[in-house]
């Protein structure tokens, strides 16, 4: 707790002249996408392209062990949502279907023609999903890492959202924690750490969580139009609720969620990540950049894909 508290108190405080200097030093580049610049960092060649979405209050170097792995194999491109990493501020409301808008405009302003593989964790996987189902012709395959459910809020209340005592806005804690940026390559630790602990990036989580019930009912609305398409469902290996009956019972209903995200596809795979919490693409990235590999290798390229 007293490790959380600590967060909680970095993420709120102003930006310092070491986060401004992070946040100045951009990987990939800025895509003008109209009314905002969304931020894209792509490494690699060859098709179909693979897109990477992080989570709630995580951003695009998250996924950097994963694209420096595959880099000689097939184009990744990982993007930060509207507020996060480099990215401009985005309109209100931050749902689902806001953020999907903004991305199909992006990958349209970066050029990327369809299909794609889609590759979203926690959070991201809510938009991945959106996505595959708001365009079924444009996904070659879909990976999500510890996916969000559409019910999730109503089956697991209390996760994602935990208030902070002061009565200060909503933070996510309960993933969060200060090894996490162990997990991050050496290089670019120290950047990772001044982008996360930044005021706009609990900011743009605080405006995502708010949606957060919302955003999972609109994935609901768009029925089951989910594409004939190879889907893989990566989920952890490790309990991240307490080892309490209460704690065992929302993992399981977790991973009750995560068996029928499986089932979303008739070509669905649902894997274990056994040394892994959460943090999936973080904790074992040479096991999602192997899946990604598998899946990129059943590829047709580059535009008539079938896998």
């Amino acid at each position: 707790m007293r490790k959380l508290i600590l967060l909680a108190a970095c993420l709120l405080a102003p930006l310092t002249m070491a986060q401004a200097a992070g946040l100045q030093s951009m990987p990939g580049r800025l895509y003008d996408i109209g009314d905002i610049r969304l931020h894209m960092t792509c490494m690699g060649e060859g098709g179909p392209t693979v897109i990477l979405e992080a989570g709630l209050g995580g951003f695009s170097l998250e996924w950097l062990a994963i694209q420096r792995r595959l880099a000689d194999s097939v184009q990744t491109c990982a993007y930060d949502r509207a507020g996060y990493g480099w990215s401009d501020t985005g309109p209100s409301p931050r749902t689902t279907s806001q953020i999907n808008g903004e991305f199909e405009r992006l990958l349209n302003a970066a050029r990327l023609p369809p299909p794609y593989i889609l590759v979203g964790h926690s959070f991201g996987g809510y938009n991945a999903q959106y996505f595959a189902k708001a365009n079924p012709d444009q996904v070659a395959g879909i990976i999500l890492i510890d996916s969000s459910h559409p019910d999730q809020a109503e089956r697991i209340p209390e996760v994602p959202v935990r208030e902070a005592r002061s009565g200060r806005p909503h933070i996510v804690t309960f993933f969060n924690n200060p090894e996490i940026f162990d997990k991050y390559p050496e290089d670019v630790r120290d950047r990772a750490r001044q982008v996360i602990t930044s005021r706009r990036t609990v900011i743009a989580q605080q405006r995502e969580l708010a949606n957060f019930t919302y955003s999972g009912s609109e994935v609901n609305f768009l029925g089951d139009n989910f594409p004939d398409v190879p889907l893989v469902v990566i989920t952890r290996g490790q309990q991240e609720w307490p080892d309490n009956p209460l704690g065992v019972s929302r993992e399981q209903q977790w991973r009750e969620m995560q068996e029928e995200l499986a089932e979303l596809s008739p070509r669905g795979r649902h894997i274990y990540a056994e040394h892994s919490g959460h943090m999936i693409h973080l904790d074992q990235p040479e096991l999602v950049a192997d899946i990604i590999r598998d899946m990129v290798r059943r590829c047709d390229r580059p535009a008539t894909v079938s896998c």
